[in-house]
């Protein structure tokens, strides 16, 4: 165990054990980077210290010790011992095995950086920390928990759980207006042409308003991930992630883009059950259809910030359409 000598070295990069069976693996591809402060005693009064405000800063950058990169995170004598030794209520006993044990925990994969959070971003001059206000516009939830707490996630990550149901209500309507749009709901219809009726859906969506308060507004504040909850052979929860469809762009940069750009841009590959979009449909912002904006969103308060011009919309109306050419109408003669 050794320290850095903060006067000529600054940033020091290295491969745990993990990283490397990762790297061995063929699996190591790493997309983003994370800055931690675990090591950092903000509060020196938590450790007996006492000291003036301006006396902290220079603790923490100058006179405070940094310990290099740790490649491992695990004890390695207790892993010996799981193949030496018999472990009986947590205590291990002497063995007279000639031969190591065959403990399987001692190859599982471990991540040591799972139970320590990333610094993250806040607003500056704003005292309160960052967080998350969340309202249900359409639909509601039954439950809410404000972290994960699971009895083997050690410390308790404060990440908001909410559970929510869409309970869809199927109702045979008879059709009275002309076209196959539905104006009720904005949505295409079959009609039974036997009995002139279709199957309306009613409360088939969830409308939510997410917002982060106390840290900058930008564009890419939010990313959206799906998961399908799954159980394996030892009733443990497995998250598979699905993937989105990429979207169509026809216009780059307000240039209409040629027929080949766009075709390009198609996928082959059908939609499947690796698909959101072969469970349902999420849209974000603009892209919510017109008559939920305006039945929904547009009465509420603007909050005036700069996702207002997210939500822009066209006055929505829509009247159910009427016959051309009635019983009394019989046209004039040609």
């Amino acid at each position: 165990m050794t320290f850095f000598n903060k006067k000529e070295e600054i940033l020091e990069l290295k491969l745990s054990s993990y990283g490397k069976q990762k790297l061995a693996a063929g699996t190591f591809k790493p997309v983003y980077y994370a800055f931690f402060d675990d090591d950092v005693l903000y509060d020196g009064a938590r450790a007996g210290i006492s000291e003036d405000n301006n006396d902290i800063e220079p603790r923490i950058q100058e006179n405070s010790p940094s310990l290099r990169v740790q490649t491992n995170f695990t004890d390695l004598e207790k892993k010996v011992k799981r193949q030496t030794h018999n472990e009986i209520n947590e205590i291990f006993h002497e063995s007279n095995v000639t031969d190591y044990i065959k403990e399987p925990s001692v190859f599982k994969d471990y991540d040591g950086l799972r139970n320590v959070l990333p610094l993250g971003k806040s607003q500056l001059g704003n005292p309160r920390v960052a967080a998350w206000r969340l309202e249900f516009l359409n639909g509601e939830f039954y439950s809410s928990n404000s972290n994960i707490n699971e009895p083997n996630l050690k410390p308790i990550i404060n990440i908001p759980q909410i559970d929510s149901e869409m309970l869809v209500r199927p109702v045979l309507v008879d059709k009275d207006f002309k076209g196959v749009t539905d104006p009720e709901t904005d949505k295409f219809i079959y009609e039974n042409m036997d009995s002139s009726q279709f199957i309306r859906l009613l409360d088939d969506y969830i409308l939510l308003d997410i917002e982060e308060n106390n840290v900058d507004l930008l564009n890419d504040s939010f990313s959206m991930e799906v998961y399908e909850i799954t159980t394996n052979a030892d009733n443990e929860e497995i998250l598979i992630p699905k993937m989105f469809k990429k979207q169509i762009v026809k216009v780059v940069d307000g240039i209409l883009l040629d027929q080949e750009e766009i075709d390009a841009q198609i996928s082959k590959i059908g939609i499947n059950e690796n698909f959101v979009e072969y469970y349902f449909n999420i849209t974000f912002d603009d892209k919510i259809d017109g008559k939920t904006i305006s039945e929904k969103i547009a009465p509420r308060e603007k909050r005036g910030n700069i996702f207002d011009s997210n939500i822009a919309y066209e006055e929505f109306k829509q009247t159910p359409g009427a016959e051309l050419y009635t019983s009394d109408n019989d046209g004039e003669d040609c």
